[in-house]
């Protein structure tokens, strides 16, 4: 048993030790290194851009060195941006800022002769903005000269020298270029022609879009880098572009435009570094890998460009028109445009209203409740249901001894009253008496005297009538 365990023992130690001195491989980091294929004419000036990428979204690329040749009898180098060198070979070399994911460059060459040149990277190191290596995969710049007049190397340095001292003197963002007048024609971008300007007062060569009557200045530096510039004839300044090159006719040209009217609420306003120079872009938070730039193309017209950062391309934008609704002066439309722009308002005040009729109706409820309560116990307190068992407070009857004296009173008034009546209508009887009884007297005599003169015929007659009318009475 022993042994079995040491044989265990044994074989593990073996594995633990063989595992210890394995070598574990790090895989660094996939990117490319991108160059432009210009062309030119002999005598003229030609500059290659190039930029290494990083391969994944959003890793930041670092410090780089990379070692481009070229055919130093066709070509002379003159200037570039993060790039230095002569004699055939161009050094680049750049920092990361720790925050994107390209890093750019320019060499600006002076075509000798017409001829045909390839500029391919020798040898380079780089690495991420996390220290980690960066494998290129590395591509190729091929130059074509055609045409022009061939000079010399040394005409080409005096021509160069020319350019960077006798031009005009231009400030940009409190930095001085000097109008570079000696561009040649396979410099001059898509849509644009080599065009006479006045500048300050003098004249110079510039290069002009005649659809859109817009300017560009090939402007150099103090280290002799030339870039292009718009030229805004407006308030006389300059901002700086970028040239891309969508496909071999069409092309366009960055701008830093600050206005975001028109677009959708999911485009936030930031920036962007494009060949090496930062403008004003507007990011889809909703599809963060889109951004929109502002852009005049080589056919003269301006607007939002679409740019894919997985796909590098550039697609036209259309900004979404919103209709406006004309607006009416009648009492119905401005009502409507009322009620819908305080919509939330008139809702709040309505249901305040309500709340405040709703909690008025139930104060006077619960007041009348307690009413009729308090009128039901008064009516349970007194028994009032129209029987004898009412509790309410009787009243004693009236018997005639609460009415004594009133009794004697009204008795001694009804004598007094009487006695005095009963004198006054005897008197009076008396007095008619006396009065009718004579005017009896009177007419009997009247009517004796009468009926002796009457014929009997009439009194016959009279009395016939008078018996017609006559009327037995019967005793009962």
């Amino acid at each position: 048993m022993k042994k079995s365990f040491k044989k265990i023992g044994a074989a593990l130690l073996t594995l633990c030790l063989t595992v210890s001195c394995f070598s574990f491989v790090a895989f660094a980091a996939e990117g490319t290194l991108q160059f432009s294929d210009p062309s030119g004419a002999a005598g003229e000036n030609v500059t290659v851009t190039a930029k290494v990428i990083s391969g994944a979204e959003g890793v930041a690329v670092g410090d780089t060195d990379i070692t481009v040749t070229y055919d130093p009898s066709i070509l002379k180098f003159v200037s570039g941006t993060n790039a230095s060198g002569g004699e055939g070979t161009v050094k680049l070399s750049a920092k990361g800022d720790g925050t994107s994911t390209e890093v750019n460059y320019t060499m600006e060459f002076t075509a000798l002769k017409e001829g045909t040149t390839t500029l391919e990277a020798k040898e380079y190191t780089a690495y991420l903005a996390s220290d980690e290596s960066l494998n290129l995969t590395l591509g190729t710049s091929q130059v074509t000269i055609e045409g022009g007049t061939p000079v010399s190397d040394e005409e080409a340095g005096t021509k160069d020298n020319k350019a960077s001292s006798g031009g005009l003197q231009v400030t940009v963002d409190g930095k001085t270029y000097t109008v570079n007048e000696n561009f040649s024609e396979a410099a001059i971008p898509n849509g644009f022609a080599a065009a006479d300007t006045e500048l300050d007062g003098k004249s110079t060569k510039a290069m002009l879009q005649e659809s859109s009557g817009q300017y560009m200045f090939y402007l150099q530096d103090s280290e002799g880098n030339s870039d292009y510039f718009l030229y805004s004839s407006d308030d006389g300044s300059f901002a700086q572009t970028a040239v891309v090159d969508v496909n071999s006719s069409f092309s366009i040209y960055l701008m830093d435009h600050k206005d975001k009217e028109g677009l959708p609420s999911e485009y936030k306003e930031t920036t962007t570094d494009i060949s090496g120079k930062v403008f004003t872009a507007w990011q889809n938070t909703s599809e963060k890998e889109y951004y929109l730039v502002y852009a005049l193309s080589s056919e003269g017209t301006k607007g939002y460009y679409q740019y894919d950062t997985t796909e590098k391309t550039y697609q036209r934008y259309t900004v979404p028109v919103v209709e406006k609704k004309e607006s009416s002066n009648t009492l119905t439309d401005k009502l409507t445009n009322f009620v819908t722009k305080y919509m939330t308002i008139i809702m709040c005040a309505v249901w305040g209203v309500f709340l405040i009729m709703l909690v008025i109706i139930i104060v006077l409820a619960v007041k009348l409740s307690r009413r009729n309560q308090e009128l039901d116990d008064l009516y349970d307190e007194y028994d009032i249901d129209g029987d004898d068992s009412d509790d309410l407070p009787k009243t004693r009857k009236k018997d005639r001894e609460q009415f004594v004296g009133f009794q004697d009173d009204d008795d001694e008034y009804d004598d007094e009253y009487n006695d005095d009546y009963d004198d006054d209508f005897e008197e009076y009887d008396d007095d008619f008496e006396d009065e009718y009884a004579d005017d009896d007297d009177d007419y009997d005599d009247e009517f004796e005297e009468y009926e002796e003169e009457e014929t009997p015929p009439a009194r016959n007659r009279k009395k016939k009538e008078d018996d017609d009318y006559s009327v037995d009475f019967i005793d009962l």
